[in-house]
Formats: structure tokens, C-alpha cells, sequence
């Protein structure tokens, strides 16, 4: 499917500018901001959802200048994109920073400058903007039911993964033409809470990663999505509490072996590269059972965990950043060593708990 522009309706300054299709999706300069600049990326529904009641509003914010636009989401996915500089004129290389549900947090802002104050070049990604969808939620089903929604939760959770896997391709693409000196140096990915969960996806798409961090993440995504304490999605089945239960436990396994790009299917299938992995031992937003899931597929790489829930580990997340950068620039320069030598990286298999 053509890869058309969202409606986007100008409120104030300037509207974005289309710079065309990359790869699958439509990218739009929406504008500069501190050390670079803002895109929003877009590809269209095959089956469009219901508008939000509240449109999506974009700020686009540089030296007392501001965007505002509204974005259409029923038919478009979108992604939002921020590119900044390394501070420094030679940069170390670039990070693929793939944000949280929270749109790059005031934690991770944090996270990202100190990725710039240590030479590196960042593309932050944002998951689909609406990507918990509630339109189809409030349907009530029966177990006669159960394989239409566990494949349609199957689609669901695919497409969200994929979603960021083609943003970013299309990003990179994108400065591949217009900004190639971003480009420059390792790739490393660092994947946040939901962000996390699309970094497998996102590795294999691209291939050609250095490192890889992962801080919240798992994997088997229905058991995530219908078990976080956020409430992504609590089925209506009818019937007995007991058949509710058995239909809920067969959901979860039914989604899980329809998709396709689900962590625990994919993870075990990238390339060796460095692989570090920050895990809360008490999360409830992306069960702390789903993250060990997540680094057994991975194949048990290096892990610190903490004694933590997923909220507080983001708190505290410009605390850890010049470590986990120190880990970073470690596992890179160790790679590019091997490398040169014509040497196998070594198995992953590292532990801590802090």
C-alpha cells in the first residue's frame, strides 16, 4: 500500500514538510529542535480505527519558536522522531534510542543527553502514537470465539512491532539521503519498556548492530498485554469465572503461536552481538516473569537487575545512563577489536544484581 501522507491540520508556525517515501513509510520534517531536528513518520492503516476523541497534538519547540500541528492517527500509524547531534566533532557513532509508551520521558530525555555529552549521534523513536487502541475492547466473546481473537491479537501485536521496525528502517533511509554524517561509526540499539519489546524486531529488520541494551523489556507479548497493571486489555468472555479463566490461558497460547514477531520468536534467532539487559525484580507493568522470558531467549547475555518496579527503574534511569554508556563504548570497542583480528565475538552470560 502507497505510503500517503496523515492529515495534519497547522494550529500555529509552520506545517511539516513531506521529504517523501523511505523504504515503507512517509517521513515529514516537522521541524528543529535543540541539536537537530524533529520527523514524524507514517504508514497507512489496511483497516483504519476510530479517531481518538482528543486529536493528537505535535509541539515542535526551538529557541522560542514553536509548530503546533494536529495529526490524524484513524488511518495512519505515526511514529515521532527526534535526531540530535553528538556534542563534539567526532562523533562515536549512532544510537537508535526506541522510546517508552511515554513519548521520550523527562527520564529518558536525560538518558539521551548524556548519549550526546559522550559523542553520540541518537535517533529517538517513539512507538505508534495510539498504539493501545481501545476501539475493539469492549466487545463481549465467548470460547466459540477464541481463535478469531487470538489471531486478531496475534495482527495486533505484529503490526505494532513491525510498525517501529519499518519507522525505523525509514529514519535511516531517510538521513542515509539528506544527513548521511549521522550515520557515521557503530549502531547501537537501546530499547525502553515498549521499546524494548520492538528491539528484537528492530534488530533483525536492520542487521548491522553493534550493541544492544534493553531496560524493561520481555517477552511473550499477550501474556504482557493482558496481565500488565496498566490494563492494555481485559477480554469480555462470557461464561463461568472457570471457563473465563481456561479461555484466557488458552488466549495468551493461542496468540502467542500465531505470531510471528512476538520477542520470544525472534530474539533467539539475532546474530551474537553484545546484549546487556537492565530488569526490575518486581515489575508489574511488563511482568518481571515475562523479562526472564525474555533473557532466556536471548540466551542469557549480561543483566543487571534491581529491586525495583518498572516506574521506579525509569526514575532512576539518568542515574545508571554513564554506566550503562560505559558498557556501551566497552562491548563496542571489544567488537571492533575481535573484528579486526577476524575473531568470533565471545557467548554472552554476565550477571549482577544491584
Amino acid at each position: 500500500m502507497t505510503a500517503t501522507a496523515p492529515s495534519c491540520l497547522v494550529k500555529q508556525g509552520e506545517a511539516p514538510l513531506d521529504e517523501g517515501i523511505f523504504k515503507n513509510c512517509r517521513v515529514l520534517k516537522a521541524g528543529p529542535v535543540r541539536d537537530g531536528f524533529a520527523l514524524v513518520v507514517a504508514s497507512q492503516r489496511q483497516t483504519p480505527v476510530r479517531e481518538q476523541e482528543h486529536p493528537f497534538v505535535l509541539t515542535v519547540s526551538h529557541d522560542g519558536d514553536e509548530n503546533i500541528f494536529e495529526l490524524k492517527t484513524s488511518d495512519h500509524r505515526i511514529s515521532l522522531v527526534v535526531v540530535r547531534a553528538a556534542h563534539g566533532a567526532r562523533p562515536r557513532g549512532l544510537a537508535i534510542y526506541l522510546a517508552s509508551i511515554m513519548l521520550i520521558s523527562r527520564e529518558e530525555q536525560a538518558f539521551i543527553r548524556c548519549l550526546q555529552r559522550r559523542g553520540w549521534n541518537v535517533v529517538a523513536i517513539t512507538p505508534a502514537v495510539n498504539l493501545f487502541a481501545k476501539e475493539r475492547r469492549g466487545e463481549e466473546w465467548n470460547a466459540s470465539q477464541l481463535a478469531q481473537q487470538a489471531g486478531m491479537m496475534a495482527r495486533e501485536i505484529d503490526n505494532g512491532l513491525a510498525e517501529t521496525a519499518y519507522a525505523t528502517e525509514a529514519v535511516l533511509a531517510y538521513l542515509e539521503s539528506s544527513e548521511p554524517a549521522y550515520l557515521r561509526g557503530p549502531r547501537i540499539v537501546v530499547g525502553a519498556s515498549a521499546g524494548a519489546l520492538a528491539t528484537p524486531a528492530v534488530i533483525k529488520r536492520l542487521g548491522g548492530i553493534d550493541a544492544a541494551v534493553y531496560i524493561g523489556g520481555g517477552a511473550h507479548l499477550p501474556e504482557i498485554v493482558l496481565e500488565s497493571s496498566m490494563r492494555i486489555y481485559r477480554p469480555r468472555i462470557k461464561g463461568k469465572v472457570a471457563d473465563r479463566n481456561d479461555s484466557l490461558s488458552r488466549l495468551k497460547e493461542l496468540a502467542l503461536k500465531r505470531s510471528q514477531m512476538d520477542p520470544l520468536k525472534v530474539a533467539p534467532a539475532l546474530p551474537p552481538i553484545p546484549t546487556l539487559l537492565l530488569t526490575a525484580e518486581f515489575d508489574r507493568v511488563v511482568p518481571s516473569s515475562t523479562g526472564e522470558l525474555l533473557y532466556e531467549a536471548l540466551g542469557r547475555p549480561e543483566r543487571w537487575r534491581y529491586p525495583l518496579g518498572h516506574i521506579a527503574l525509569f526514575l532512576n534511569l539518568p542515574l545508571q545512563a554513564s554506566r550503562v554508556i560505559d558498557w556501551i563504548e566497552e562491548a563496542v570497542q571489544h567488537r571492533e577489536s575481535l573484528t579486526k583480528c577476524g575473531d568470533d565475538p565471545p557467548p554472552p552470560g554476565q550477571e549482577a544484581s544491584l
